[in-house]
């Protein structure tokens, strides 16, 4: 009780100092005064009211953004202290609110839900950089934070993605093509869960400002310790692409493997693939609209539960989406989405025994 009371103050504190220290950073004064250029200081709010129609489940299902209905709530307050210069940077990002809440890690490392960002690094060459500590992950056509997707809601897709993840990478960036390579603690982990580690790689090109191509994977044993290890191999594509002026596309692919997890022969191994295709345009200055479709099929039930049904199955779902967004001013949005979810016709998962959800999202956010 009083560690925890003690980590909440701390955090309090390092807020409190961080938003005076932004009051003053244009001109450098007070906490700022004498401290480099290099320093830069980064704050988010995101709010929301939801809706769906699976009132027996609270959070709401396959849902880390925007995860309770029927009331007004917080997903995300965050605070950012970045340093950069040519050899030298560090990121610290403190945060509050449901997103962190449920989806960080829980007991008993449950303080490390204020983390989201812990991280130095040194650059021995030009465009080559060496990173350690904590990161959010290099998975996924869409992340954690609301502001960077086109929707509030994600994907199931991206839902069993990992996002965020601990250990040391290397990257480099070039004119055209940049990559990574990680050595992680495991798959959406911090702390390690077992005594192995994980290897990821990412590959980027993008050749001018209408296309970009992106290609992650992580391999490793992520059983936690205590179980039989089983090797997963998850891969994952994402092409962006900006056809016209007013219209942004993103296609996203994933591909798993795992040994030893099929339901039906438990030395064989098992596959999941998910996807989905998402468009933004838009209409005016201030105004845009979006859709997306999404697909998910996880029959061996690497990541989700195992669905009572002959044979037995884990999750096969498909989804729909439609939004319109409002920029007042750059850096702040108000969404209205609705998305529909449904699940194979012999997986009864949701409300009074239906295999569909329908839900509405109403939502605000300001970056400063």
């Amino acid at each position: 009780m009083i560690k925890k009371l003690l980590q909440t103050v701390l955090i309090y504190l390092l807020l409190s100092i961080s938003l005076t220290a932004f009051a003053q950073q244009k001109h450098r004064q007070g906490l700022f005064a004498g401290l480099p250029d290099e320093l830069t200081l980064n704050g988010y709010i995101d709010t929301y009211i939801a809706y769906d129609n699976d009132k027996g489940s609270s959070p709401r299902q396959f849902t880390s953004i925007a995860p309770y209905r029927d009331e007004f709530r917080l997903n995300m307050a965050m605070i950012a202290l970045r340093y950069s210069t040519d050899k030298l940077r560090g990121n610290i990002a403190v945060q509050f609110g449901d997103i962190p809440m449920l989806n960080w890690p829980q007991e008993p490392d449950e303080y490390l839900q204020y983390i989201q960002e812990a991280n130095i690094g040194f650059s021995p060459s030009k465009n080559f950089w060496i990173d350690a500590g904590f990161f959010l992950t290099h998975i996924g056509g869409e992340g954690i934070i609301p502001k960077d997707n086109f929707f509030q809601s994600m994907t199931i897709c991206t839902f069993y993605e990992p996002f965020f993840q601990g250990g040391i990478k290397f990257s480099y960036t070039g004119k055209k093509f940049y990559g990574g390579l990680y050595l992680l603690n495991g798959y959406n982990v911090f702390n390690d869960n077992n005594k192995n580690k994980s290897v990821g790689m990412q590959l980027g090109y993008k050749p001018n400002n209408k296309l970009e191509i992106i290609y992650n994977n992580i391999l490793g044993n992520e059983m936690p310790s205590g179980i039989e290890g089983k090797t997963r191999f998850y891969n994952n594509l994402v092409v962006k692409l900006y056809p016209a002026k007013k219209l942004d596309v993103i296609l996203c692919g994933d591909f798993c493997m795992q040994e030893k997890s099929s339901l039906s022969n438990a030395d064989a191994s098992a596959s999941m693939y998910s996807g989905f295709v998402s468009a933004r345009y838009r209409l005016m200055k201030k105004f845009s609209v979006a859709a997306r479709v999404e697909t998910f099929a996880d029959k061996d039930a690497i990541f989700t539960p195992v669905v009572a049904i002959n044979p037995a199955s884990g999750l096969k779902a498909d989804g729909i989406t439609f939004g319109i967004e409002y920029n007042p001013q750059d850096n702040a949005y108000f969404r209205l989405e609705s998305r529909y979810l449904i699940a194979g016709s012999d997986q009864k998962i949701f409300y009074e025994s239906k295999n569909a959800r329908a839900e509405v999202i109403l939502s605000g956010g300001i970056g400063f």
